[in-house]
């Protein structure tokens, strides 16, 4: 058996000794073209929270960075007005051919945010322990426990600067959530907490999800932008 064992042994380190693996880039699955820059125009904002669609116009900014050249908001803010296109307007494909000239890019992007939603759930209270008081009366300790739970959705289209038509549209949601526990007082057996005694719903944990939430969104949608890495065996 050990014979066997130690013969294994020196084919694994054999074959091992014959080949090496390289970390490859396979490119994205939408090819841009050109010089892969692109330019964000806008993301119409279809929601009750203002912030959110500049929250994911610098998310996907950040991501899309990584291996185009994303040109400022400023300059593409300034190529719509040149073009008479207020935020929210879609460009016609000749107008987007017009931006691919004015900003020397290869593609532009925009879209709406359609969806967010950030509810929090609270439990009733529970007993999480018993014990007896110096009076030896028995007393139990409540907790309630909260949930916050984040979804953003929207809808984005990336379209050639070269003919204006879209190469690439693509609806994607985001969902996080956190869960926390509130400890209450001792309450004598028997009694229960009073609504006075029982905090209400807090909205901490809303800007921690809404970054996780967001994250997952624009992770989906640049999934077949962006290149991916594998590993391949390579023979010496």
């Amino acid at each position: 058996m050990k014979r066997k064992l130690g013969l294994l042994v020196l084919v694994v380190l054999l074959l091992a000794g014959c080949s090496t693996h390289e970390r490859v880039m396979v490119p994205p699955k939408v090819n841009v073209g050109g010089s892969n820059t692109i330019a964000i125009l806008f993301f119409d904002n279809l929601t009750d929270d203002y912030a959110l669609s500049h929250e994911v116009e610098q998310q996907l900014s950040r991501q899309l960075s990584a291996y185009y050249r994303v040109i400022e908001p400023i300059e593409a803010e300034w190529a719509l007005v040149r073009l008479g296109l207020r935020r929210g307007q879609a460009p016609s494909p000749d107008e987007v051919v017009r931006l691919g000239q004015l900003l020397g890019v290869d593609a532009v992007l925009f879209g709406e945010v359609a969806g967010y939603f950030a509810p929090i759930t609270q439990t009733s209270p529970y007993i999480v322990g018993s014990r007896d008081n110096e009076k030896g009366q028995r007393e139990n300790k409540w907790e309630i426990a909260q949930t916050t739970n984040v979804m953003v959705s929207f809808t984005g289209r990336v379209m050639s600067t070269r003919g204006g038509n879209i190469i690439y549209r693509e609806r994607v949601e985001g969902e996080a959530s956190r869960d926390r526990k509130d400890s209450l007082e001792w309450f004598p057996e028997g009694k229960k907490p009073s609504l006075w005694s029982i905090p209400r719903p807090s909205s901490i944990d809303v800007s921690s999800a809404r970054q996780s939430a967001l994250r997952e969104a624009v992770d989906q949608f640049t999934a077949e932008l962006l290149p991916t890495y594998v590993w391949r065996k390579v023979e010496q």
